[in-house]
């Protein structure tokens, strides 16, 4: 019997043996964090925005809003804020593209918010200004004015400045959204404004470009123009460059307060705002043209005509040291994207809707993104 239960004893370890030297050995390797790169971010009245590599224009990732999108997108952290018409303001995964949460607004929004810290600032139709923390996705607080607000807001210092429809220019503080100064004109203010040093400029309806004093609102020149400036100005090497209604771009000394050179015609209304970049503003109009104008002595370097007419604001981005690109869009419902040196088209990515709205680029390194002009932003 003894002999018996050693055998099955040898018989358990030798089995033992064997399938402990079969058994499978796995990796313990943690697998492959997902790659983002870059994005190039467009909205149109197709109601969607889209997603796309800014060098190749393939769509990454498309979002349904629900209503037409005027306003250029917002990059905020590792979000990308989008708003319609129709009041609403999706927070989005920047990455993805899914949805995090929704702002709504009673109103009609067209102007494009500013982004700053933890917050967001926008106007709307409703004859207000909100300040959204986007961290706890409340309302700050919000401001009524006089009339409706569709000019993008700058943040200067502490200060929210803004136009509005009411023909003021409003100065609130961005901690409470208590009024700080107002700039009375008359007409509309829905140019957004720009600033260098210490002085707002806007534009006006009436004609006029005004330069504000930042700290109280007094004006300081102003100069007029023969239409109405819906493009919002840039700062850009000591001078003020903005399109006006009578179809002509100006550059204005901000020192003397004069052209610079002599207005240029772009034969219809330049409602588009400018871009500079490497000493070149770039610009759309109405006539189906993007321009490219040497800052210095006002030449036309080059011109490129769409099917549509331009109100979307174009934009540069530097890809690397040796690729930069010009994003604009057009009512031609396409997306541009050329060589700014030349004008020659690297490619165009048909959006299936006009486009009103101007592009932005998150370069995914959690700041904010590059934008167009719309709201008075280009590189000083």
């Amino acid at each position: 019997m003894q002999n018996r239960f050693t055998q099955l004893f040898l018989v358990l370890i030798v089995s033992t043996f064997l399938f402990s030297s079969c058994k499978k050995e796995y990796s313990t390797d943690e697998p492959f964090e997902d790659v983002f790169t870059p994005s190039l971010f467009i909205g149109s009245q197709n109601q969607f925005l889209y997603a796309l590599d800014p060098v190749t224009g393939d769509k990454k990732w498309e979002f349904y809003a629900g209503g037409n999108i005027q306003s250029a997108p917002v990059v905020l952290k590792e979000y990308v804020f989008v708003t319609t018409e129709n009041g609403k303001i999706f927070k989005l995964d920047a990455k993805r593209g899914t949805l995090v949460t929704t702002y709504t607004i009673p109103g009609l929004i067209t102007a494009t918010p500013v982004a700053e810290g933890d917050y967001i600032y926008v106007g709307s139709d409703n004859d207000s200004m909100y300040s959204i923390d986007i961290v706890a996705d409340t309302f700050e607080w919000k401001q009524k004015v006089g009339g409706p607000v569709f000019s993008s807001p700058l943040i200067y210092d502490t200060m929210v400045v803004f136009g509005c429809n009411d023909g003021k220019v409003y100065s609130l503080d961005k901690e409470d959204g208590l009024n700080v100064w107002t700039f009375t004109a008359g007409g509309q203010f829905t140019s957004s404004p720009a600033f260098q040093d210490t002085v707002i400029l806007i534009g006006n309806t009436n004609g006029r470009m005004y330069g504000l004093r930042v700290f109280d609102g007094t004006k300081i020149w102003e100069y007029a123009t023969g239409g109405g400036i819906l493009s919002s100005p840039i700062a850009y090497g000591g001078n003020c460059i903005f399109g006006s209604n009578d179809g002509n771009l100006y550059c204005l000394d901000l020192i003397s307060h004069l052209p610079r050179w002599a207005p240029i015609p772009l034969n219809d209304r330049v409602v588009s705002s400018p871009y500079a970049f490497n000493q070149v503003i770039y610009v759309g109009s109405y006539d189906r043209k993007m321009y490219a104008i040497d800052i210095i002595d006002g030449f036309i370097k080059w011109e490129v005509k769409t099917d549509g007419l331009i109100k979307s604001s174009p934009m540069v981005y530097q890809v690397n040291d040796k690729l930069n690109i010009l994003y604009f869009g057009s009512f031609d419902k396409y997306l541009y994207a050329l060589d700014p040196e030349t004008g020659d088209q690297k490619w165009k990515q048909n959006i299936n809707g006009l486009i009103e709205s101007s592009p932005v680029i998150d370069k995914m390194d959690g700041r904010p993104g590059n934008t167009s002009s719309i709201s008075g932003n280009s590189p000083n």
